[in-house]
């Protein structure tokens, strides 16, 4: 398995594929790199504020005012919360971020306390890989999440009181540190866990096929929601990709298709999907990014911290000094944003569990702006105005989600309702056909009185599994589209003899009662095959 950061795409081009091997040094005190805290004057403020329109719009970007966060009516800062960033590199001590460190990091590639970027050596080329010296993606990722407020430097985060920890393990991407990720973070007791990483896209070595999430990984991160905060459940937030551009799909990702995550897709300063942007029917919510069109800015970017000192984006290209970049982009941008307004949503009720805190937020997200030729949002039971797979329920809204958690009273004990193995259709699907195969569950006595997330495990020996559509209905008509027909990368399609298994959030709210249906064809030419089973788990209360 390999993974991706997804780096921002206007900026820097280099080391987009990280492979399971160290990829450098590391160090176990805090990188040289970072600058001299100036020992800011309190409550002085930060001078790059005016420019993060992701957290104010004014339309000083040229974007659309009041396509932010939505922070204008939220006291919470993320006091008394603590989160986890991981990633392949964070300079903790940068200036920014330092006064809002908690004890418990950890450096995969030295076994210390430092996931810092590695020291350069003398002359030393520009180096972005994992880990490297010019690893500059999870101290911007951390930067937008955490960066501390009113001390006259930089900008701020979108929750600037938090405590964070840093995890470094994409720079030694080995199923075990990634899992072990997972752990420490809850363990560590981080309420969040900020993941803006992902299998590699079809432009950055992927194949555009399916790639399943580890066992160790899904173990650590069910752990995490079960036992993390006393039980509540620490809550996982994950980017939904960027190869959208390339017809990549969220649900062909096996990490952010986890029934346990919370998935972010991207709008842009205008409230459009960006280009990059995965859709999937396990996207929940979208927050503001960058956007780019043909490897060119052309909305603006985040403002966020970079490596502190010469190395990193500086290193490229940034406007805002050596120490901060306004260039970043991508769902790596939009997640932490997400993840932040999670934070100020547990400062005002830290009785929340993280199922609250899906449930909220698709429940106060509010709709994007749909160019022509983008697909219309489709009925919703948690909102008015629907789900778009781009988007999911909408861009998030800190101040309604705040306002709603503040006297939520928590949907209940977790339910799930299983269907069991079910046999396939026993024939062939017709080779390039439109007209699907239907094959039906009833959920008598199921349980739920309503749906909070869906998994569907399809096993299938058809040759070529890039032909095959493959989706869910629901008793009410709606519809989950769990997988479209899509060229692979090189021919090379994952096979699902073994099973795939894709997650749904659409169905949210929605009464678990009825029939169920799942409809599969084949829809290329030449290669063909079967479903040899299916099953189905409605979880929710």
């Amino acid at each position: 398995m390999k993974w991706t950061l997804p780096y921002p795409r206007g900026l820097v081009a280099q080391a987009l594929v990280l492979s399971l091997v160290a990829c450098g040094g590391g160090s176990d005190t805090p990188s040289s790199g970072a600058t001299t805290d100036p020992a800011p004057t309190p409550a002085v403020a930060d001078p790059l504020l005016a420019s993060q329109w992701h957290l104010f719009n004014t339309g000083q970007s040229g974007g659309t005012p009041g396509v932010d966060v939505g922070l204008s009516a939220v006291v919470e800062r993320g006091e008394g919360v603590k989160v986890a960033v991981v990633d392949g590199a964070v300079q903790i001590a940068h200036p920014d971020l330092a006064p809002n460190l908690a004890a418990g990091s950890h450096n995969y590639l030295t076994g210390g306390s430092d996931p810092s970027p590695s020291e350069p050596g003398a002359g030393q080329a520009f180096d972005d890989s994992a880990g490297g010296p010019d690893d500059a993606h999870g101290t911007a990722v951390a930067g937008i999440l955490a960066a501390r407020a009113d001390n006259g430097y930089g900008g701020r985060g979108v929750a600037p009181a938090v405590q964070f920890m840093a995890f470094n393990p994409i720079a030694q991407s080995t199923d075990i540190n990634m899992a072990d990720a997972m752990a420490r973070a809850w363990q560590g007791g981080a309420a969040v866990v900020n993941n803006s990483w992902g299998p590699p896209d079809p432009g950055s070595g992927g194949t555009g096929s399916y790639y399943r999430s580890s066992v160790l990984w899904q173990q650590a991160v069910l752990q995490g929601v079960a036992q993390g905060r006393g039980g509540l459940g620490s809550v996982y937030v994950i980017a939904a990709g960027n190869g959208g551009g390339a017809g990549d799909n969220s649900n062909r990702d096996g990490y952010a298709n986890f029934r346990a995550v919370l998935t972010v897709g991207a709008v842009d300063d205008h409230n459009r999907p960006t280009s990059y942007t995965e859709p999937g029917s396990n996207v929940l919510v979208a927050a503001p990014s960058g956007n780019v069109l043909g490897g060119v800015q052309s909305t603006a970017g985040v403002l966020t911290t970079d490596i502190a000192g010469a190395r990193g984006y500086a290193n490229v290209s940034s406007s805002q000094g050596a120490d901060h970049t306004a260039f970043f982009d991508g769902t790596s941008a939009s997640t932490p944003m997400v993840s932040g307004v999670v934070a100020l949503m547990l400062q005002a009720n830290p009785r929340l569990s993280w199922r609250d805190v899906r449930w909220i937020l698709a429940a106060t997200a509010v709709p994007a702006t749909l160019a022509v030729g983008q697909a219309a949002p489709e009925p919703s039971a948690i909102n008015s105005h629907g789900f778009q797979e781009q988007v999911g329920f909408g861009r998030v809204n800190a101040t309604a989600a705040v306002n709603m958690a503040r006297g939520f009273a928590g949907v209940g004990a977790e339910k799930s309702c299983p269907s069991g193995v079910l046999a396939g259709g026993g024939v062939d699907l017709a080779d390039n056909s439109g007209t699907p195969q239907t094959l039906r569950w009833s959920t008598a006595g199921c349980g739920l009185s309503q749906v909070e997330f869906v998994t569907v495990r399809v096993v299938s020996n058809h040759s070529y599994s890039g032909d095959l559509r493959v989706v869910l209905r629901s008793p009410l008509g709606r519809v989950s589209r769990l997988a479209l027909p899509h060229s692979c990368v090189d021919g090379v399609c994952t096979s699902l003899l073994s099973g795939y298994t894709f997650g749904s959030v659409r169905h949210l709210g929605e009464g678990a009662g009825g029939e169920w249906s799942l409809l599969v064809s084949d829809e290329q030419a030449e290669d063909t095959g079967r479903v040899i089973s299916w099953e189905v788990v409605l979880y929710g209360h």
